[in-house]
């Protein structure tokens, strides 16, 4: 009997880890903005470039994108509300904010089967089009999706997606940032209780890739230098000092959206030059309240 088990643990692990094996990191971190134009003009002055607007063929929704050389945020709003808008209504409800996140993967059809095998339900995969409206003409940049059961990453939403025209949303001119961000290092979730999701994060993405800490979560992403941090409301104060919990029915979400900065003297001179409110923590950090940035705290450290 002992026997047996092992060797049923030791399955599940393989298949996590080929799991984990599948993912080049995190793809793009979505926000989910009550109103798209305001959002556009916050980032912008935030210091981010951003491209133009992209718009969901068959749906509601539009997006303005903050590109990184690897990554970038999507900012997510409403722009036709008589169509079907994929749950953003809902969760506009409750307040604008982290509304999931996007891994990146190149062999979608090997995950589905993988994640099938472990009795998870999946949903493609599929391929998109969004248009994307350059002053140039419309273009429309095509992209693979994968969806799957809530068990995956629990207690967080997301998807795997694979981008088949990336030179068309990644142009070098959207990927240089007047603040100096270069993209996405941690994205920060609270939980009631973290402790209950270490199996189900450790059964899909590896045990050595779940480290356990003092106050925290966090789950490494194979292959990128990026971490998903997951700790409780009770210790938001301690790791963002003088924030405040979110004042809405939501149990869980994303706190915060950490960002590589080449340089923190250049992204302080640009928030002090702009009078962008700011808190700096020592010499690596500066943090940006979540009310100015669409809901999530925004930090910039040093890479």
């Amino acid at each position: 009997m002992v026997v047996e088990e092992s060797a049923q643990d030791f399955i599940v692990e393989e298949e996590s880890m080929l799991f984990a094996d599948t993912l080049q990191g995190i793809d793009h971190l979505l926000l989910g903005v009550a109103q798209l134009e305001e959002a556009r003009h916050a980032y912008l002055r935030l210091g981010f470039q951003l491209t133009p607007r992209g718009k969901h063929i068959g749906w509601g929704t539009a997006n303005y994108c903050v590109m990184f050389p690897d990554d970038y945020l999507e900012l997510l709003g409403i722009v036709d509300p008589e169509q079907d808008t994929n749950g953003l209504d809902q969760f506009l409800k409750r307040g604008q904010g982290g509304l999931g996140v996007s891994f990146c993967g190149e062999a979608l059809a090997t995950t589905a089967e993988l994640l099938t095998q472990q009795a998870v339900a999946v949903d493609g995969p599929h391929i998109l089009k969004r248009i994307l409206e350059l002053e140039s003409g419309d273009v429309m940049p095509r992209f693979e999706l994968l969806r799957y059961g809530q068990e995956v990453t629990a207690g967080i939403s997301s998807f795997i997606c694979h981008h088949k025209t990336p030179e068309i949303v990644w142009q070098k001119q959207w990927l240089v940032h007047p603040n100096g961000a270069q993209g996405i290092r941690r994205v920060v979730y609270v939980m009631p209780d973290p402790g209950e999701v270490i199996e189900r994060y450790a059964q899909f993405f590896g045990e050595d890739a779940v480290i356990v800490s003092d106050g925290f979560l966090e789950i490494q992403i194979q292959g990128a230098n990026q971490v998903i941090r997951i700790i409780a409301e009770e210790d938001l104060d301690r790791f963002y000092p003088g924030m405040e919990a979110q004042n809405r029915d939501r149990d869980l979400y994303m706190a915060a959206i950490h960002l590589w900065c080449a340089d923190i003297k250049t992204t302080e001179a640009y928030f002090d030059h702009y009078r962008v409110a700011y808190r700096k923590e020592g010499d690596q950090r500066l943090r940006l309240d979540k009310k100015d940035a669409c809901g999530v705290v925004l930090a910039f450290d040093v890479r």
